[in-house]
């Protein structure tokens, strides 16, 4: 007989809360109760429902938005702005775990997973926490505290008992080869390479204004994907209808992010952890555009790895340094090197899936 079970999943890193939900849902063992708590807005000070507010309720997971406080180390008045909002989503998490009744809250970082995981402890809920860059982020220092084990995509040493090296956990969908919406758009993708720019879930402003001024040169000789987030969504749009090969999304579904990856020349991106461990597990050409105020230079040290492992195939531009020029001379600087797909399709990483059935 199958047993059912109850878990509540929090974070701001979909890629590897979607995976896990895959995952659950494919489970023979245990039939799971998917629950999710994330951010109701982008940020405290807006008004924008966030994304993980849209795409989660697509993987037939309910979602629950709280409020979201940030703890900024560099500005102490973010962090006081914040506090009221922290305070308040614990109240609100702690209502949440006590109607749901989960069994296990498992976390993906972000400041929306800190609440979550403290009113996960004053319930006396298991909880596992799940780390996906070199470093430990802040909030990941913080759930240390309050949950029973630390999952680890890269091995630590010198660390208690609870931390686990589990490895990441990549999107599935990025080894599958198909697109409903950009099948249908028979692309001409020998005369006009693929280039994929994206810079995560809430994009780049910086990014999204070098890409705007390189329109006019790159468009007529590329096919150009933009993941430019919603801040600049509208404002990019309008040049869809102006150059036939340039698709604008404020975010890419995962149904069709292998299609791009499969088919991308050159992927533009920021270096989070886990767009440049897929870049890695698929062996493509990229640009490196570290975002310079993360947390202990994190996106330079995943920048670095990339670098390390595929030097012919990575460029790393400083932001305070990118510019139209830089920018295009890298790309055409990669344009001629033939990307070597990788053809090998890893079985999916079910150790963090292990681990929360033994907890």
């Amino acid at each position: 007989m199958i047993q059912r079970r109850k878990i509540l999943i929090t974070g701001t890193h979909l890629t590897p809360a979607i995976e896990l939900i895959r995952q659950l849902h494919a489970d023979k063992d245990i039939d799971w109760d998917i629950y999710y708590i994330g951010r109701r807005h982008n940020s405290s000070v807006s008004k924008i429902a966030s994304i993980e507010s849209e795409i989660i309720p697509r993987n037939q997971t309910k979602f629950f938005g709280i409020s979201c406080g940030k703890l900024d180390r560099r500005w102490l008045p973010n962090t006081l702005h914040g506090l009221p909002q922290i305070i308040k989503g614990f109240f609100e998490a702690y209502q949440i775990l006590k109607k749901t009744k989960p069994k296990i809250v498992v976390s993906f970082g972000g400041y929306v997973s800190v609440p979550t995981i403290i009113a996960a402890s004053f319930q006396k809920i298991p909880s596992i926490t799940h780390e996906q860059t070199q470093t430990l982020s802040l909030s990941t220092k913080i759930n240390s505290l309050f949950c029973q084990k630390v999952a680890l995509s890269f091995p630590h040493k010198n660390l208690p008992d609870k931390y686990i090296f589990t490895g990441n956990l990549l999107r599935q969908n990025i080894f599958e080869k198909s697109s409903q919406f950009f099948e249908k758009e028979k692309l001409n993708l020998k005369k006009y390479p693929l280039l994929y720019i994206t810079a995560g879930n809430q994009g780049s402003h910086h990014l999204n204004i070098i890409i705007e001024k390189l329109l006019p040169v790159l468009a007529p000789k590329y096919t150009i994907i933009h993941q430019c987030g919603l801040q600049d969504f509208d404002n990019l749009k309008k040049y869809s209808s102006k150059y036939p090969h340039y698709f604008v999304k404020n975010y890419i579904d995962s149904l069709d992010i292998g299609w791009i990856f499969h088919h991308s020349q050159i992927i533009i991106s920021r270096s989070g952890a886990n767009t440049t461990q897929e870049i890695a597990a698929l062996n493509k050409n990229s640009i490196q555009i570290p975002l310079p105020l993360s947390q202990q230079d994190e996106q330079l040290k995943n920048a670095l790895w990339l670098s390390k492992k595929y030097p012919k195939n990575t460029i790393i531009i400083n932001d305070a340094q990118l510019s139209t020029n830089l920018l295009h001379d890298s790309i055409d600087k990669l344009a001629k090197i033939k990307p070597q797909s990788t053809l090998i399709i890893p079985s999916p990483n079910l150790n963090l899936l292990k681990l929360i059935k033994r907890l």
